[in-house]
């Protein structure tokens, strides 16, 4: 039995007859195959803040029209693995599941994108349950932080909020919310598919010919109109009680579409995602101030932002924010070598490879590049002769672009500065 490794792996794209893309990286034998519905819109295109992510939460847990188990139980008795997640600019409900029950799992996760008439009693329940993760969320300084960031960054725009809403926020959300939030986005347009592993384009076309994303009526309108404000440079502290501190340093970053955001990758295995990357080797290695470090660079439809959390103690918390911000800054000044880019490029270029061996993280890079960053034709063999062309001269560019406007967060006990 021969396995298409997904180094080499091609899309099966096409469009239903009311205009819902699908694409299909078929993996001939695979024991296991992801199945994933997209609404491209997010938190940013919420007239309510907090809706998505509460509508991702209910369509889960409810059960869908002439169905008898809400959509997780239903994935769940097949020995799936079922979630969902929000995100700036999409709400994508993702499943793994044996190869046998893939195309029954796509039509429930179809029907569960679909819903547009809530239940009052399923959306109080996860009402409870969004207000719980914030609070758990909010009380942790690592995770905190990363809204700290956006709000320094963005302000007031949308791109600056919470992507899970906030408490009082979500405590004003009912089911007439998530109606008029559904029968903005749920269209042709605004829907797509993404499946990875063993259904070929035949059986991915039939299950979704008979489901509700084929019933939608065909409307002329595409997706929403994106347009952000630069990143603002500056600084913003958060005060909390809690037993370690984080701060995050980043800034401006490029558009999914943008070739400059394979250098920027790169860029960020230099700055903090590798070993021997600068912030590793100095506030780790050489000073012992964080155990944990990590980086990475998010593109959204026409923009895009990187970030480097660190995790330490309270009474480092000034010291790494300040020492941070000074190495990157001194090392996109210095510049690297040849043979340090090219070891950086290659680890980029193995990491998504290792990462597509996972059916469901190949079908959500698929998504994120094809769908919401409009790269029609996206595949990872492409993304990978793209990055191995990346050289020193684009790293610098990219790299003093990206500096160009820092942003430092932090968020912890009081008493640091």
């Amino acid at each position: 039995m021969t396995t298409v490794s997904p180094a080499t792996a091609g899309a099966a794209t096409g469009t239903l007859a009311n205009g819902v893309r699908y694409a299909v990286l078929h993996r001939p034998g695979a024991a296991v195959t992801a199945v994933s519905v997209w609404i491209l819109a997010g938190s940013r295109h919420e007239p309510v803040p907090g809706v998505a992510h509460l509508l991702e939460h209910v369509v889960m847990q409810a059960v869908p029209a002439g169905r008898s188990r809400r959509v997780v139980d239903e994935i769940e008795a097949w020995g799936g693995d079922v979630n969902a997640m929000t995100t700036r600019d999409h709400v994508v409900l993702h499943a793994k599941v044996p190869a046998a029950d893939a195309a029954a799992a796509l039509a429930v996760l179809a029907e569960a994108a679909a819903a547009a008439d809530f239940d009052d009693e399923v959306v109080a329940a996860e009402r409870r349950v969004v207000q719980e993760e914030l609070r758990l969320a909010a009380a942790d300084p690592a995770d905190v932080v990363h809204d700290v960031f956006f709000h320094a960054a963005y302000g007031d725009h949308p791109m600056g909020r919470p992507v899970g809403g906030q408490a009082a926020e979500i405590a004003r959300l009912g089911r007439a919310h998530l109606h008029e939030w559904s029968g903005m986005f749920m269209r042709p347009a605004t829907m797509a598919v993404v499946v990875c592993g063993d259904l070929t384009e035949t059986q991915v076309r039939r299950a979704l010919a008979d489901g509700p994303l084929a019933w939608l009526p065909p409307d002329p309108a595409g997706l929403p109109a994106d347009s952000s404000p630069p990143v603002a440079a500056g600084r913003l502290d958060l005060t909390m009680v809690a037993d370690t501190a984080a701060v995050v340093i980043g800034g401006q970053a490029f558009a999914l579409s943008d070739r400059a955001m394979l250098a920027a990758e790169i860029v960020l295995e230099l700055i903090a995602c590798g070993n021997a990357s600068v912030l590793n080797e100095e506030i780790r290695s050489n000073r012992g101030l964080s155990y944990d470090i990590f980086g990475g660079v998010s593109g959204y439809r026409e923009t895009g932002t990187w970030r480097v959390a660190i995790s330490t103690a309270p009474e480092h918390r000034e010291e790494v924010a300040s020492l941070a911000t000074s190495l990157v800054t001194d090392a996109v000044r210095s510049g690297w070598t040849a043979e340090a880019i090219s070891a950086a490029r290659r680890r980029v270029a193995g990491l998504a490879q290792v990462s597509a061996e996972s059916g469901l993280e190949e079908a959500l890079r698929f998504g994120d590049y094809a769908f919401v960053g409009g790269l029609a034709g996206f595949s990872l063999p492409g993304y990978l002769g793209q990055l191995a062309s990346i050289g020193p001269q684009e790293v610098a560019h990219a790299a003093e672009f990206m500096t160009e406007r820092l942003v430092v967060a932090t968020a912890g006990p009081a008493g640091f500065r």
